[in-house]
């Protein structure tokens, strides 16, 4: 009889161990469940591209500093990015510093069915204005491409004081000699205009430790029509 309940109560032991093993989420990490999509769309007046807007998230990961994302949004402005980490924010903004939309964390909607986190349709039509700005190549100066950054207020330089690198896909080469649309805040002020020439030239041209030059400042009620880079 003592045997009997030694092994009844050996065997209940083990069916409680058994579940609370599944019932502990940690023990059967699941990392496709905590993928969550962001999507949304950025209505823009007409024209083709983003033009200097520019839909950034910031995340953060466990241990770590928050950092940004800048993520690109088709024809129609829709957007989409597939994350893990704990998402802070999401802002668009226009050049740098000009930020036109926020959406922080307390604000955001819950995730649907589809896993998704849908911010809807962001409309800056009306909050807009566009601007043409051809790019040309000095007298005697090389011709090529450059990156430009539109700016609201000095450019930002980084911790020793050095300029900030125009080399990412965040600043498309502009081929000098081509017109270029601009997307800015009515009656904007302190508008700059960084110019930057890769080092060589060609596709294996060094952008980060290329020439620049600083245009402005500007108001939007008085933008020049065309920059001389020399």
């Amino acid at each position: 009889m003592k045997l009997f309940a030694v092994a009844f109560y050996a065997v209940i032991m083990a069916i409680a161990a058994a579940c609370a093993c599944q019932g502990d989420p940690a023990s059967d990490p699941d990392p496709v469940a905590s993928e969550r999509t962001l999507v949304g769309q950025v209505l823009l007046p007409r024209g083709n591209g983003s033009r200097g807007v520019e839909v950034v998230v910031t995340v953060t990961e466990a241990g770590s500093e928050p950092r940004d994302r800048w993520l690109l949004f088709d024809e129609q402005g829709r957007f989409a990015h597939t994350f893990r980490d704990s998402l802070t924010s999401v802002t668009v903004s226009t050049g740098i510093r000009a930020e036109l939309h926020r959406i922080d964390t307390e604000e955001l909607p819950e995730v649907n069915q589809a896993g998704q986190i849908d911010v809807g349709v962001i409309d800056l039509r009306d909050r807009l204005t566009r601007h043409r700005l051809v790019l040309r190549a000095a007298e005697g100066a090389p011709t090529g491409d450059v990156r430009v950054a539109m700016c609201f207020g000095p450019p930002p330089v980084g911790p020793g004081g050095e300029p900030v690198a125009l080399g990412s896909r965040q600043f498309p080469p502009v081929a000098l000699g081509s017109e270029v649309d601009w997307l800015l805040p009515h009656e904007a002020q302190s508008i700059y205009f960084l110019v930057e020439r890769p080092v060589g030239s060609g596709r294996g041209g060094k952008w980060r430790s290329g020439h620049q030059r600083l245009f402005g400042p500007f108001t939007s009620a008085k933008l020049p029509t065309e920059l001389i880079m020399d």
